[in-house]
């Protein structure tokens, strides 16, 4: 085999190729990760609240580089580089990254995540529609602006409190008559002044020639109206990050990967880790725990076909 031969691949570097990465390793297997953003989404959250031993919580971007950290010191090799080609041809994986460097395996975890979905709207590609607060917010700092925030359930709401630090007034909009928040998160946003929430107002289309200058919605007591705002972030759902696998792998009808009790696609050796598989909770704690499963469950593929360290 070549110098650029592992047993594990692992393509992405969200929580659950991190942790992946980390438990390979210290499983004696030759690990490679793909990617170029530790943490992946997790940098779009400013505070995680929710994830054990960190009662003071921590942000997303911190947390990402800690555990990616952590994991090349165990001695998972980060290329810090996209995959461009990824496939599988006899009984390995294969894959070429955006450098073309060649590399192959004996088995492959599959880690890539989610992508933010846009709103499908006639002027869909005006200027000033954002999906990270974090990232974008602060192209609005000092400058009066009016936000509107297009979502119903945490994320959106984690958005709007990050937002209304920076920004005059936000705007909290969703198509569904109710909020999908949790309790905790909707107290929150109940003291901020600055955020205004319309539930049941669905947006059609975005106003402006170039640039953003408003939203076109429609409720219940109104056909249609435009509300003034200076940018969008759009927070309605995710869709699967699967467009490079290059053959046949078994999904759900929205897309998200099939796996068996042990975390495996319907093509051997290839495992599923994270939001890219389907399930019923997408949280940085069950990513992580996917991860070290879909590492342990590698290891036993690879020992039962007689692939450790071909």
């Amino acid at each position: 085999m070549t110098s650029n031969h592992y047993d594990i691949m692992i393509i992405g570097m969200g929580p659950a190729g991190l942790t992946a990465a980390l438990y390979g390793v210290r499983l004696g297997l030759k690990v490679v990760v793909f990617g170029t953003i530790p943490g992946g989404s997790t940098n779009m959250i400013e505070s995680l609240e929710n994830f054990p031993c960190f009662p003071d919580c921590i942000s997303g971007t911190q947390f990402g580089v800690r555990a990616y950290q952590q994991a090349e010191q165990e001695g998972g090799f980060f290329t810090m580089t996209r995959l461009q080609e990824f496939g599988a041809e006899a009984g390995l994986f294969t894959g070429t990254d955006t450098k073309d460097q060649k590399f192959t395996s004996g088995s492959a975890i599959i880690a890539t995540g989610r992508i933010p979905k846009r709103l499908k709207v006639p002027n869909a590609n005006v200027k000033g529609v954002h999906f990270c607060s974090l990232c974008d917010g602060p192209l609005y700092r000092g400058k009066n602006a009016t936000l509107a925030v297009i979502g119903s359930d945490n994320w959106a709401g984690q958005h709007a409190l990050t937002l209304a630090r920076i920004a005059d007034k936000v705007l909290l909009v969703s198509r569904s008559k109710e909020f999908q928040m949790d309790g905790a998160l909707t107290h929150q946003i109940s003291e901020q002044t600055k955020i205004s929430l319309l539930p049941g107002t669905e947006v059609i289309d975005y106003k402006g020639s170039g640039t953003i200058e408003g939203i076109v919605v429609r409720d219940q007591e109104t056909e249609k109206k435009v509300i003034a705002v200076d940018g969008i972030f759009l927070v309605i759902g995710w869709q699967t990050n699967t467009k490079l696998l290059q053959f046949p792998v078994d999904t759900t009808p929205a897309g998200y990967l099939k796996i068996d009790n042990k975390l495996m696609t319907s093509c051997p050796g290839l495992f599923a880790a994270g939001d890219v598989r389907d399930s019923d909770m997408y949280q940085v704690l069950t990513a992580c725990a996917d991860g070290a499963r879909a590492a342990k469950y590698c290891a036993e593929y690879l020992e039962a076909n007689n692939l450790l360290g071909q």
